[in-house]
């Protein structure tokens, strides 16, 4: 059974050599060219045959009855012949040879033809059809190959499989011809040929060819028409016409019946044994189809026609004639193409396009050659000859000619030939032919005169010359011989002839006869001219003397006389008189003889003989017998003379004086290198002594020098700066010399540093300031201060006076200051006035005078409070008082006075007050440190004004200032350290000279040429604090310079701008990455920012650059990484690059940035060892306070103070049994919330009535009640307060009855802290103060116990630090903290006045005042004044530097801390500053650089030791919440350890220590563990226990239980239980990441913490929704310590603090999971926690925030937290660590 390729057929190749034939075998075969179909072809590379397999036996079939088949190759073609298989060959028979050529002629099989004697039923219907179809519209490129296979494509798609087709392609009208079998066949195929893509691509058009009645027939032999006609009767039926074509040898015979013509077609034809050939004609084509015989016409030979070679030229060189020959030969299809020396025209194959194309072939040639004569007929050449001797000459005469009528023909020499060629148009030629000859027969003629001419000279004087050429001797000479050439050489005295022999003898005769004809006289004038004249040269004075004056006359000069020369009489006494009129002599008398021998003098004649010694004026200057003789032109002769004689009296010597008025202005004068001084003692003698100037010299000079030196004085400019800088005094003395040569040599300016005399201008009145109510400075030093006194006798520079707008007081301080100042201040104001006009915030200065104490009134029109307009009444208020404070700073004043402006205007106290306190802020703000006003007074004499006024300033400006009931101890003098030379941190200079320096500041401020930025890949500046900062200082015009650059934002890429609006030229923008914790490729990319960055500015011959902490911040490098890969390739760039342009690099950190600070600092040491830093001091610190050393246990601080123990506990006030329990009520004693509610609800309803009943009786607002229930004798109510000094009142109140009445004992709750939202150490500060008061003025009383009762667990450490900083001690060692809490000290009782007392309190750091610096410059210009002042201040005030430290532990600084920080700003020199603003606490160290990095390092250790007690207070809170510790004395009971024992013995525990050494009360013990006794060395005993606190307490029931010995576990938590799948659904609701493992964090010590801070917040906030499940990605480096110990705020900032330094939770896992926050390990995986957070009431963050705000102004309660968006929050920051708790750890990847 056949398979599915089972029709085979071997097919022999003849060539075996072709590339692919596979290929082409089973395309060919597959085409319906070769009558086959589907097939596979086997075939091997090489073979002569190839195996054929079809699907279908009749392809087969029909690829055999072919036999033979060909394909076309791109070169050549391969045939081949098909046979069966030789095993198949053997069965089947061969065709007969007639079948097989009948069936290869027919390409039909032939089984499919039909029989003749059966015709088939449609043939007459076919016969009608057509079976033709036309294809018109073929492009010319088109092949016939393409087109069959078009064909075959267009019949793939029809049903019938026996289609057989022939293509005639009739390339002359575009077409092409397929002929099919039957009509059907072609009806069929024109149908589809619309629907072939490729058909309709190419444009083609398809048509029905109509069957034809006409048949065309080869007459080669000439038959005639009749007998044509007869023989095709014969063999087609009727024949309507025959029509011979004699010249084609053809005929078109024509039959009635187009079936004739298929007769005719269907056989071969003889006519007596010649063939004729018979092709059928087709009248729509106008041509017969030739099938295989058509023949190819071809185009006609080209023709070469012969050309002129100058035509040739011509049209060569002129493509518009060539053109026009191409154009008229265009229409009989000819191409014209120049060649050597003949044109080429050749057919254009368009010619076989035509319809009558071959008649066109046949007369092309003729037509062609007779239509170019015609066209080249327009075109013309001629030919000259020319002289042989004149070839080149003529040439270019000839083309000269041919410059008048450019472009019109050309020229072609051909001098072998001795003749020129003209080309171009016919008439262009012919007009140019005889202006041509003309040139060629003149050139001929005149080098036949050249070669003739002869040359000769003939002596002439030039003087001679020129009197013969104003006779016309030249003019005469050219008429009568045109041709005769003169030329005159002066130097030789020659007139050269030149000319033929006759002309040269006729103009020499004529010189000579002219010559002697000439009159001659000697010149009758002064001996001075004469000689003058002598000794010129007679030419040129020929010409200036006589001939400009147009006198025909000439001179003759010799050494021994001087003659006139003319050519009649009349012109020589014409030309005598002239001169004696022209030339004159002048005699001047010398009246010092002296000056003739001075150079000046000498220098001055030489100098007028240089400038009159031309050919047009000339002078001779003489000296003799004490005249000077001047001769010459008569005009210059005055002029000289005048000049000479003006010298001669100018140069007498006199002596003059100048005098100044000021000794400085002297020694300005006097410096050595002032030009002017120098420019002077070249003409006169100068000397100075004391104010006098000395002058002495010529006459001039000397006038001259005193008008100069006068102007130079009234031109000197001197003032006067103060500058208010700490150490900038002694700075500037300590390098005095060196600053007054700079400032010299830059300003050229005299500066001299004095001690300000009193009553100097710009100094304080020296009238004694009254005391201030209250006094503050600010960071820049300027004195606010609250004053009550007199503002018309108050002595400052300048007072303000509250004014109206047309400056006349009708009342109030203005009419008082009027008064005093007398009438002219009204008069001065009414000048204001009428100049312009005043409104609302306008401010003016005048004069004051008068018995007022200042030197100006500045008059500030205040507004009117509009209650509709509040903000606009207070816009102008405060703009009035900066108008105010503006103008006392542009008058230089140092000191003004402000009142309440507008509060006589409806304006409410104070709001007036607030708004001006706001205004000074802002002002001072504005101006920070450019500012000379130093001291800002708020002034008035009412007492409410100045109550206003205090509240004011504490609020705006804070409230640690200095009132006149607390007064500050003045600063002492600090002893100034030596100033380094630069304001900077760290400086040192490279072995190579680059300055390298370490300095903080904002790197937007830098002054260098260059500032580094730091930017993200997206290139956006208002990304990053760095960028940013940069973005605004510079302008949006930055980014949009970063984005012309189109830069790819490559990481590690510096792109390069302009600086805009920074002061540095250009600024790096460096695309920086994020650390990748030291894989490896991110310190890559920073290190080569850094080498960049440095090239780069050397290479633009850059000076210096400023660099930031680049990658310290957001991008999370190491700072200590940063700093040491900066400094390396610093110094690596220096020593390397040797940098000749780039000499300063400054790295600079932004001062609130202490960290980095601390870091790069730190590092620049290490690298640098000496660079210029000073050393830092030691401190020591030293307590002196009233209580003894305070001793802590769990819940307890307890001290003494004499006989007195006071402690402050944790527990319930209620439960106290001493003699008086204080309730804090209200004022009718009947409060029912807070802590008065449980007093009173624990009392009982009797204590309840009896407040009830006393409560409305008068009283003192303390009463005393009955106990009822409570275990105390009497219970105190009190009215509570929210104000500590209030709260202080009331405690001193109520201790005072204690002990007027006796009692042994008090409790007091903490007053305030509930209800009134006080905070804690307020509190604490103010009861403690009121017992120390009480106590120190009652040491024999019967008070032994003072109670102080603590609700809240947290504010046990704010009563603790008040405790501390209250108590006495020593000198601290330098041990470790442990040791230094050890030590316990008695101190003795002592009774202090309560004067003594106050100054006990809290120490206040009290801002040094500067010394001013004063100093007197003079220079020659205003400007240069201002910038000498500049100079001055910006030299103090760059050494200048001021650091802000920001930290959470200033809020914890004790008494003995803040005095120590006042120590090291007494020791070192240094102004520090504390703020706490926006609940923002810092410290701001002003001062010399120096100095100020000294005070920042001891700062840093004592902050460091804050925080490390910190630390250890939070493990020892810890360790009480566990366990509770209790030793037992023999006979008594069981009572807790000290807090500090407690955690030794609960951490030697946890350690697993078997003993340990504790003290119990001053005796030492060695405890054995974990339940054992304690002996001393004595062996007495103690027996100790431990109470475990958390056992059954708050400990979640599905924790495991607890191992031994264990404060924290990790447990895990089981897949698929609810516990694992509520957390597993927390985690993936935003993060869909895989969960490896959830582990339960159980730390009881740690929940127990967080639930007693949760009740807390119940309690106070009123809720309980106070809890969040939050998230918190981290690292594992610090899984542990959290699981230990929690969150630690301290840590804040270390992934991200931009809404406050505290600890971060997120709402969305997904957030916590980036690996910023969770950062992989090496395997990949991450971890998070999911936390119990207490967030409470949250509030929006911000940056910097170290505690969160207060819920209302002036509320002391704070908010719990901080969010990012109070709307929908995506964080939480909190700032409390036992507010959160780590409760499920979770490992993913």
């Amino acid at each position: 059974m056949a398979g599915a390729y089972s029709h085979r057929v071997v097919v022999e190749l003849e060539n075996t050599n072709i590339p692919k034939v596979k290929n082409k075998l089973v395309k060919y075969f597959q085409s319906r060219r070769s009558g086959g179909g589907d097939c596979q072809v086997d075939y091997e590379e090489g073979s002569g045959t190839a195996v054929l397999r079809f699907s279908r036996e009749e392809e087969k079939k029909k690829v055999l009855e072919k036999e033979n088949h060909v394909i076309d190759l791109e070169k050549g073609v391969l045939k081949m012949k098909a046979r069966l298989p030789s095993e198949e060959q053997t069965g089947q028979k061969s065709p007969l040879p007639e079948e097989r050529k009948k069936s290869n002629d027919a390409e039909i099989p032939e089984q499919e033809l039909p029989d003749e004697g059966s015709p088939s039923p449609d043939t007459a219907e076919e016969e009608l059809c057509s079976t033709s179809a036309v294809l018109e519209n073929v492009p010319a490129e088109t092949g016939q190959e393409f087109l069959e296979m078009l064909v075959e494509n267009v019949l793939k798609g029809l049903s019938s499989s026996s289609q057989k087709f022939s293509l005639e392609m009739i390339p002359e009208i575009s077409s092409a011809v397929v002929t099919f079998q039957t009509g059907a066949e072609n009806s069929s195929f024109i149908k589809a040929c619309p629907q072939n893509r490729m058909f309709t691509k190419k444009g083609l058009i398809v048509r029905s060819l109509e069957p034809t009645k006409q048949v065309v027939i080869d007459n080669e032999h000439q038959f005639n028409a009749d007998v044509l006609q007869l023989y095709f009767e014969t063999k087609g039926g009727d024949v309507e016409d025959v029509l011979l074509d004699e010249e084609d040898k053809s005929a078109v015979i024509t039959f009635t019946d187009p079936k004739g013509v298929k007769d005719v077609l269907k056989e071969k034809h003889n006519f007596k044994n010649k063939e004729i050939k018979v092709y059928p004609f087709f009248e729509s084509l106008g041509v017969a189809l030739y099938g295989k015989d058509r023949k190819m016409t071809k185009l006609p030979a080209a023709i070469s026609e012969p050309l002129e070679i100058a035509v040739l030229t011509y049209l060569k060189q002129n493509p518009a004639a060539l053109e026009s020959i191409r154009s008229d030969l265009e229409k009989h299809f000819c191409n014209v193409a120049l060649e050597q020396s003949s044109v080429c025209l050749g057919p254009k194959a368009l010619l076989l396009k035509q319809k009558d194309f071959k008649t066109l072939i046949r007369q092309w040639t003729n037509t062609v050659k007779s239509a170019f004569a015609e066209t080249m007929s327009k075109f013309k050449s001629m030919t000259f000859q020319l002289k042989p001797e004149a070839v080149e000459e003529s040439e270019k005469a000839i083309r000269q000619t041919l410059l008048k009528v450019p472009n019109k023909v050309i020229l072609v020499p051909d001098k072998a030939q001795g003749v020129i060629s003209v080309a171009g148009l016919v008439d262009d030629v012919n007009t140019l032919e005889k202006p041509i000859q003309e040139v060629i027969n003149k050139t001929a003629q005149t080098v036949e005169r050249q070669k003739l001419s002869k040359t000769q000279e003939v002596k002439v004087s030039p003087t001679i010359y020129h009197i013969l050429c104003q006779d016309g001797f030249k003019e005469n000479l050219s008429s009568a011989y045109p041709e005769l050439q003169m030329s005159y050489d002066k130097d030789k005295a020659t007139l050269k002839v030149t000319g033929l022999v006759d002309e040269i003898f006729a103009a020499t005769k004529t010189i000579n006869d002219s010559n002697f004809s000439l009159n001659r006289q000697t010149l009758d004038i002064e001996e001075s001219v004469l000689n003058l004249l002598k000794g010129g040269e007679e030419v040129e004075l020929t010409n200036s003397l006589l001939s400009a004056y147009n006198i025909n006359a000439a001179l003759e000069i010799s050494p021994k006389r001087v003659q006139l020369v003319a050519t009649s009489e009349a012109d020589l006494m014409d030309a005598q008189e002239h001169l004696k009129q022209l030339l004159t002599t002048k005699h001047i008398d010398v009246e010092d003889a002296d000056v003739l021998n001075m150079t000046e003098w000498k220098d001055l004649v030489r100098k007028m003989e240089d400038e009159n010694n031309s050919a047009s004026s000339r002078i001779q200057i003489q000296t003799a017998n004490q005249q000077v003789v001047v001769c010459g032109h008569k005009d210059e002769v005055e002029t000289v003379s005048s000049t000479l004689e003006e010298f001669l009296m100018q140069n007498a010597c006199v002596d003059e004086t100048v005098e100044v008025q000021a000794n400085i202005i002297v020694k300005y004068l006097r410096s050595p290198d002032m030009p002017w001084l120098t420019d002077l003692q070249k003409q006169v003698d100068v000397s100075f002594k004391n104010n006098i100037i000395h002058l002495s010299g010529s006459r001039a000079a000397v006038e001259g020098a005193m008008t100069f030196i006068e102007s130079i004085v009234s031109s000197v400019v001197f003032d006067r700066l103060l500058v208010n800088k700490p150490g900038g005094k002694k700075f500037f003395q300590e390098k005095e010399n060196m600053y007054l040569s700079l400032l010299k040599s830059e300003t050229g300016c005299l500066v001299q540093l004095v001690d300000e005399p009193a009553g100097a201008k710009g100094s304080s009145v020296p009238k004694q300031v009254p005391k201030p109510v209250y006094q503050i400075p600010t960071r820049d030093g300027v004195e606010i201060g609250v004053f009550k006194a007199d503002m018309c006798s108050y002595p400052v520079d300048a007072i303000v006076s509250a004014a109206n707008s047309n400056l006349k007081p009708d009342g109030g301080l203005a009419k008082a200051i009027l008064t005093a100042a007398g009438p002219q201040l009204q008069d001065e104001c009414d000048q204001i006035v009428s100049k312009e006009k005043l409104k609302a915030g306008d401010s003016v200065v005048t004069s004051a005078g008068g018995t007022l104490q200042c030197k100006k009134v500045i008059h500030a029109v205040g507004p009117m409070f509009e209650t509709d307009k509040v903000q606009k009444s207070v816009a102008l208020l405060k703009k009035a008082v900066k108008e105010s404070l503006d103008l006392a700073a542009e008058n230089g004043f140092v000191s003004v006075a402000l009142p309440a402006i507008s509060r006589n205007l409806r304006f409410p106290l104070d709001q007036c007050t607030l708004s001006i306190v706001t205004a000074v802020r802002e002002y001072c703000d504005e101006c920070y440190d450019d500012n000379n006003l130093r001291k800002i007074h708020l002034v008035d004499s009412d007492d409410s004004v100045i109550q206003a006024f205090e509240n004011a300033v504490k609020q705006v400006f804070g409230n640690h200032g200095v009132s006149h009931s607390q007064p500050a101890t003045p600063p002492k003098d600090i002893k100034k350290s030596s100033p380094v030379s630069d304001p900077f941190l760290c400086e040192v200079k490279t072995k190579e000279g680059l300055r390298v320096i370490l300095k903080k500041g904002k790197i937007e401020a830098s002054k260098t040429e260059v500032t580094v930025n730091t930017v993200f890949s997206d290139l956006a500046l208002n990304r990053g604090a760095v960028s940013n900062a940069i973005l605004n200082a510079a302008g949006p015009k930055l980014q949009q310079l970063v984005k012309a650059q189109k830069a790819a934002g490559t990481e590690g890429e510096v792109i390069i701008t302009d600086g805009c609006n920074l002061k540095s030229k250009k600024v790096f923008h460096a695309v920086a990455t994020k650390w990748d914790n030291g894989k490896g490729p991110a310190e890559q990319a920073l290190s080569g920012i850094f080498k960049d960055c440095l090239e780069k500015a050397e290479n633009g011959n850059l000076a210096s650059i400023s660099i930031p902490a680049i990658g310290t911040g957001n991008l999370g490098f190491p700072k200590t990484l940063v700093a040491s890969m900066m400094l390396d390739k610093i110094l690596e760039f220096s020593s390397q690059a040797q940098p000749k342009h780039l000499k300063k690099v400054e790295i600079v950190i932004f001062s609130g940035d202490a960290p980095t600070i601390q870091e790069f600092t730190k590092e620049f040491m290490r690298k640098f060892p000496n660079a210029s830093v000073g050393s830092n001091p030691k401190s020591s610190s030293q307590k002196t306070g009233p209580f003894s050393k305070v001793t802590s246990s769990t819940g307890k601080h307890e001290t003494t103070l004499g006989n007195v123990t006071i402690q402050v506990v944790t527990g319930d006030i209620t439960k106290e049994t001493t003699d008086v329990i204080v309730n804090s009520s209200d004022e009718k004693f009947t409060l029912k919330s807070g802590v008065s509610k449980a007093i009173l609800d624990a009392a009982g309803q009797a204590v309840e009535q009896e407040c009830q009943t006393c409560g409305a009786q008068p009283n003192s607002g303390m009463i005393l009640t009955q106990p009822g229930n409570l275990k105390c004798k009497k219970i105190l109510h009190l009215a509570g307060q929210t104000d500590p000094v209030k709260i202080r009142k009331v405690v001193k109140d109520a201790l005072e009855i204690c002990v007027k009445q006796s009692f042994t004992s008090v409790s007091f709750p903490a007053i305030g802290t509930g209800q009134g939202n006080v905070q804690a150490g307020h509190v604490a500060d103010a009861m403690l103060d009121a017992v120390i008061d009480v106590l120190s003025q009652n040491a024999s009383s019967t008070l032994t116990t003072v109670r102080i009762i603590i609700f809240q667990q947290q504010m046990l450490k704010d009563f603790h630090d008040s405790m501390l900083q209250k108590e006495a001690g020593e000198q601290q060692d330098k041990g470790t903290l442990l040791s230094s809490l050890r030590q316990k000290f008695q101190s003795l009782f002592f009774v202090q006045s309560e004067e003594k007392q106050k100054k006990e309190d809290k120490v206040s750091i009290v801002p040094v005042t500067a010394d001013p610096a004063c100093f007197h410059i003079c220079g020659g210009t205003q400007a240069k004044v201002d910038a000498a002042k500049k100079w001055i201040t910006d030299l103090i005030v760059d050494e200048q530097t001021s650091t802000s430290i920001t930290d959470n532990a200033i809020l914890d600084l004790s008494q003995a801390d803040s005095q120590h920080i006042n120590d090291i700003q007494k020791k070192m020199g240094v102004t520090i500053q504390m703020e706490n603003k926006d609940s923002q606490a810092s410290l701001i160290v002003e001062g010399l650089s120096k100095d100020v990095i000294k005070a920042i390092r001891e700062i840093s250790e004592i902050l460091n030791k804050v925080r490390n007690k910190q630390e250890l207070e939070k493990r020892v809170e810890l360790a009480g919440a566990v366990a509770d510790w209790q030793y037992q004395l023999q006979g008594q009971q069981f009572q807790s350890f000290d807090a500090l024992t407690n955690y030794e013995l609960e951490h030697a525990l946890q350690q697993g220590q078997t003993s340990i050494n504790i003290k119990v009360q001053g005796r030492d013990y060695t405890a054995t563990l974990p339940e054992g006794s304690a002996k001393d060395k004595t062996g007495n005993t103690l027996q100790i226990k431990r109470i475990d606190n958390l056992k059954g307490e708050d400990i979640p029931e599905h924790w495991e239980p607890m191992p031994p010995k264990t404060t924290c576990l990790l447990a895990n938590v089981q897949a698929g239980t609810p516990e694992y799948n509520e957390v597993l659904q927390l985690f993936q609701a935003t993060c869909k990441r895989n969960v490896i493992k959830i582990e339960r964090v159980q730390n009881p010590a740690l929940w127990k913490s967080l639930q007693i801070k949760k009740r807390e917040l119940e309690v106070r906030n009123g809720h309980q929704n106070n809890e969040k499940r939050l998230f918190h990605g981290t690292s594992e480096d610090t899984m542990k310590i959290i699981n230990d110990r929690g969150f630690n705020r301290v840590y804040a900032g270390k992934n991200a603090a931009c809404y406050g330094n505290g600890s971060y939770f997120a709402v969305n896992s997904s957030y916590s999971a980036s690996d910023t926050y969770s950062r992989p390990n090496a395997n990949g995986e991450k971890i998070m926690y999911l936390c119990r957070v207490l967030t409470g009431d949250s509030t929006l963050g911000q940056q910097n925030m170290i505690a969160p705000p207060p819920k209302s102004s002036g509320s002391i309660e704070l908010f719990d937290s901080a969010v990012d968006n109070m709307t929908k929050p995506s964080m939480f920051v909190i700032f409390h660590d036992t507010q959160a708790y780590p409760e499920y750890l979770i490992r993913f990847k």
